[in-house]
Order: structure tokens, then C-alpha cells, then sequence
């Protein structure tokens, strides 16, 4: 399932796009109706972040910590690829470790200490269509 699609039916409410680069609808940093958000996924896991402020998360299948710790702090800052992750310092953001399920790595960022409640759903395998064979 597409990552805005999941939000969208985990949420209950629309996921729009905004680049606030170019003003482009096409891609940039997810929204919601007065609330801010961060999407993120890996194969079969999506990680979903909603606030009254703003906010980064990154999740990875078997990855590094440090590297979903840069990818949530350049999300939260709104920089994104724009920026070498390398280059993310560890005074810039509060950011908390996650609790995914085994094989996965995830990290949440904010300006300040935010209250987390974390929910784990793993998507489902796509239903596979049955199959009527016929003896030939």
C-alpha cells in the first residue's frame, strides 16, 4: 500500500503534499488540517507521526539507528535530501529511539520532548485473487 494511502486510512482524513521549495503538490512534506505530520516506511511497515508541532520519523528494515536519527531530524527540519545526513549534529533535535518490530530500526524527532504513543501494525501480504483450475 502507497505511504499516503495507509496514513489516510489510519488517520481518517486526507494527506496532502507540499514542497516548500518550488510549491509543488506533486511532492515535499506530508500534511494534515492543522496538525503537522511525518510519513515514513519501509517494506511492510509504515510509521506515522502526528503533532501539534513539527515533527520527523524514519524507519528502516534491519538499518542504523544513526542513519533514521538523521533521516527524522531532516525531516522535522523540512531540509530532507536537501541536506548530507552526515551532517546532522546531535544538539539539533530531541529524538527518541522507537520501538518497531524485530528487524526494523525507527527514530522520532521534534524541537522538544513530546508525549509518544506508539501503535505497531505490520501491512498486510497483498490478498492473493483465487484461482479456479480446471483439469486439462
Amino acid at each position: 500500500m502507497e505511504q499516503r494511502a495507509a496514513a489516510e486510512l489510519h488517520l481518517g482524513a486526507t494527506v496532502s503534499r507540499l514542497c516548500p521549495h518550488c510549491g509543488s503538490a506533486d511532492h515535499g512534506r506530508p500534511r494534515l488540517p492543522e496538525r503537522h505530520l511525518s510519513l515514513a516506511y519501509a517494506e511492510g511497515l509504515v510509521a506515522i507521526a502526528v503533532s501539534d508541532r513539527p515533527v520527523g520519523v524514519d524507519v528502516e528494515r534491519k538499518g542504523h539507528l544513526a542513519w533514521t536519527r538523521a533521516e527524522a531530524v531532516l525531516k522535522l527540519t523540512g531540509e530532507g535530501v536537501r541536506r548530507d545526513p552526515a551532517t546532522v549534529r546531535d544538539d539539533q533535535a530531541w529524538t527518541l529511539t522507537l520501538a518497531p518490530p524485530a528487524g526494523y530500526v525507527a527514530t522520532l524527532a521534534s524541537a522538544g520532548p513530546l508525549e509518544v504513543r506508539v501503535r505497531t501494525e505490520m501491512a498486510a501480504a497483498p490478498a492473493r485473487p483465487a484461482t479456479d483450475a480446471a483439469p486439462t
